[in-house]
């Protein structure tokens, strides 16, 4: 008993890991996500993910980095090293990966991780990472991006991965910030059968869109001709709605968004006609018209009051993620038949008779447009006519 706690202790100072510091992040099914259980202490160079940090493995023949404060090399030290100058994240580790390399000795690299068991069928999932440009890089690129995969991706050599990622940038956007971090995030449903996730650059050399950076202020060192990337907090986490996976403010969907500018209405067709040609669209998670649609709305005024003995039925319509909204906000549970109550409540206020009018909430139920688009979804997002 004494020589086995002997041989404990032994190996726990021999194992210093990052992860003193680390916060657990119950709900986060990456293991080792903050790359804090890395073997700091022997840490010294490029390459050796795999040698020191757990769970982690490369994709390819070119092993992936992993940087710590405190590392024996100072070419993976924190916070400064032979790239740049960055803190991390969280914690006291954090990983590195070329995504775009010009000079022929450099090749990309890749970080991949068995996940502890396949992702929930029909569930969905918010995968995230922060992700900094190393101030040293010459070049900021796009077409990073992570692949779900239901097995380990293996390719035997040391060439380029080119790829269609699962999940991207939701602009696939050139990162390019050096002075912090920035969160890369993208929503994803299960199968029940994913096991692996491969972070990295996936793009062909002649398709992808590669900008020249300056070196930051204060920075020494020789820039090299790659675009270099620090990793930290990957992190895959189960949500009920694309609301809870925001990178920032900044990268949230485009919440004003309003299909087209008003119905086609020709003055050519029957009053029948008009009241079927007519629809109201919304914004995101809104229920009162705009301008154009308030002038939609007076369109079918006109009509009933030209049609004394018309009846109508005002049907509320949503899209996908306004459903899922719906699921985790009460306030938005039943926007459909709120958007239809809105239009009743005009109609009503510009003398038509409430037992003229009935409501409809169909939800999600009735699309318009079936493609995954934010215009397909603002087209989803309306009130349509007709007539009893």
């Amino acid at each position: 008993m004494k020589i086995q706690k002997l041989f404990s202790a032994a190996a726990a100072a021999l194992f210093l890991t990052c992860s003193m510091s680390l916060v657990a992040q119950d709900d986060n099914l990456v293991p080792n996500g903050g790359f804090e259980d890395t073997n700091i202490k022997k840490l010294k160079s490029y390459g050796q993910m795999e040698e020191f940090c757990m769970d982690w493995f490369a994709a390819t023949d070119v092993n992936a980095d992993v940087f710590g404060e405190g590392a024996k090399g100072d070419k993976v030290g924190i916070p400064v090293n032979n790239y740049g100058k960055q803190e991390p994240a969280g914690g006291l580790c954090y990983a590195g990966i070329r995504a775009y390399s010009k000079d022929p000795k450099l090749k990309r690299n890749y970080l991949e991780v068995k996940l502890p068991q396949p992702l929930d069928r029909d569930v969905m999932y918010c995968v995230s990472f922060d992700i900094s440009l190393a101030d040293l890089s010459r070049y900021a690129v796009n077409d990073i991006g992570v692949i779900i995969s239901d097995r380990k991706i293996e390719q035997p050599n040391n060439g380029d991965m080119i790829r269609n990622a699962d999940i991207k940038h939701k602009t696939n956007k050139v990162f390019q910030y050096m002075e912090g971090w920035e969160k890369f995030c993208g929503t994803f449903v299960g199968t029940g059968q994913e096991e692996y996730i491969l972070i990295g650059g996936f793009g062909g050399r002649n398709s992808m869109d590669i900008e020249k950076v300056s070196r930051p202020s204060g920075i020494s060192g020789a820039v090299v001709n790659h675009a270099y990337y620090y990793i930290d907090n990957v992190s895959i986490v189960e949500i009920q709605a694309k609301s809870q996976c925001k990178c920032s403010k900044a990268d949230e969907r485009d919440m004003d968004l309003v299909y087209g500018s008003s119905s086609v209405v020709d003055e050519d067709m029957s009053d029948d006609e008009k009241i079927k040609a007519s629809v109201v669209y919304f914004a995101f998670l809104k229920r009162t018209p705009t301008g154009a649609g308030k002038t939609t709305v007076n369109t079918v005024i006109d009509v009933l009051k030209a049609n004394p003995d018309m009846t109508i039925n005002i049907i509320g319509h949503s899209d996908d993620d306004e459903r899922s909204e719906g699921a985790v906000n009460p306030r938005y549970k039943r926007i459909g038949k709120n958007r239809a109550d809105q239009v009743r409540r005009l109609m009503e206020a510009a003398g038509i008779a409430s037992a003229r009018i009935t409501v409809t909430d169909m939800s999600n139920m009735d699309p318009a447009n079936t493609r995954d688009s934010e215009i397909s979804r603002a087209q989803n997002r309306r009130v349509t006519f007709e007539l009893k």
